[in-house]
């Protein structure tokens, strides 16, 4: 499965994107991850305000046939999320995002 984040926001307001595929993380890390995501509220748009400074996560996944997308504050990160997040950060994966 490939799962996309992009964090917004924050003081600079700058964009950090990461891609990973579960199907390369270790067999330790892939089960962790996948189990974060089926935790997520698939489908739900974030409705909590957004602080200053504060980040904003999209984060989208790609199956055999299926994507799934949820947008979510910083303050709505599930607890079951946050070691995907960590884990990205820890790998050095979370990069500027382009300028669009």
């Amino acid at each position: 499965m490939r799962v996309d984040v992009t964090r917004r926001g924050g003081v600079a307001g700058v964009s950090l994107h990461a891609t990973l595929d579960t199907r390369q993380l270790t067999e330790t890390d892939a089960p962790r991850v996948e189990a974060a995501l089926r935790a997520l509220p698939w489908g739900r748009l974030s409705q909590g305000s957004m602080g200053p400074d504060r980040f904003r996560y999209e984060i989208v996944t790609a199956g055999d046939d299926h994507e799934r997308r949820v947008m979510l504050s910083e303050s709505e990160i599930p607890e079951a999320l946050r070691p995907l997040l960590a884990l990205l950060a820890d790998r050095g994966q979370i990069r500027p995002a382009s300028i669009e």
